[in-house]
């Protein structure tokens, strides 16, 4: 676990920490609803990850130079993986895409939920440049990649009823065996 003082700044520690809260967020988030569209959301940020790496691999485009000594880089300077696209901004592009339009509509909250949501993506994606780990087109093009598997996931469950029907079965058997084994 890295300190913030081993970043130039706070808010660059917890940004390189994003990964952690929310994934973690999402776990809580999928454990707590029991929802299939919530685990199928999950499933489909995964995926474009998945997606990501495969892209990275076929143009295995490096990554940034390391900045110089004067400089207070953040601790996990240099990366040993390729560059392009950035995994990190895909699964922030499959974020936003995906929760955009689920934020309640008809809300007083609507727009600080929905400020909070892009004020975060925003910087996230701002870090992984700043922090050294990406150049601006890998950013760019990481976070168009979530986006389109974002736009491809979500017309996929709306477009298949059975795949929430199914999911949720298999979740609720799962659970009702899990707890079978405490209780």
């Amino acid at each position: 676990m890295h300190r913030p003082s081993d970043y130039p700044s706070t808010l660059l520690w917890l940004l390189d920490e994003t990964h952690v809260t929310v994934t973690a967020a999402t776990a809580l988030a999928i454990l707590w609803t029991q929802s299939a569209h919530c685990a199928y959301f999950a499933a489909g940020a995964l995926g474009s990850t998945v997606v990501t790496r495969i892209i990275k691999r076929a143009i295995q485009q490096p990554r940034p130079p390391p900045p110089p000594p004067s400089t207070k880089p953040a601790p996990v300077r240099p990366k040993r993986t390729y560059g392009m696209p950035s995994t990190h901004s895909t699964a922030l592009g499959f974020y936003f895409a995906y929760m955009w339009p689920l934020l309640p509509l008809i809300s007083s909250t609507m727009w600080g939920e929905r400020a909070a949501v892009t004020t975060i993506t925003v910087l996230t994606l701002w870090s992984r440049v700043e922090l050294g780990y990406h150049t601006v087109p890998q950013v760019v093009v990481g976070t168009t990649v979530g986006v389109i598997c974002a736009a491809a996931w979500k017309v996929l469950w709306e477009s298949n009823p059975a795949i929430e029907m199914q999911l949720q079965s298999l979740m609720d058997t799962v659970r009702d065996r899990a707890l079978s084994l405490f209780f």
